[in-house]
């Protein structure tokens, strides 16, 4: 009896996390790409959730504007 009790609780206290990580889950979908690359014809599969691909995209955009700002001076 004391036995069946415990089985039973600690069934509950391990399906509590995965119905947590589906709701995180379905707020963030991963999203998969695919990209070219470098020296190939080939497109590869990239695979990331959303916030990183807004992250991603953010971080190209800053590094952009930053390249565009700072121009070294060759020859001098």
């Amino acid at each position: 009896m004391i036995v069946s009790m415990l089985a039973a609780s600690l069934l509950l206290v391990q399906g509590a996390p995965a119905a947590a990580k589906t709701e995180v889950a379905d707020k963030d979908p991963v999203i998969c790409k695919n990209e070219a690359a470098p020296g190939s014809r080939l497109p590869k599969k990239v695979c990331a959730t959303k916030s990183e691909w807004e992250r991603r995209k953010q971080e190209d955009r800053d590094n952009l504007e930053k390249s565009q700002r700072v121009r070294p001076m060759i020859g001098q």
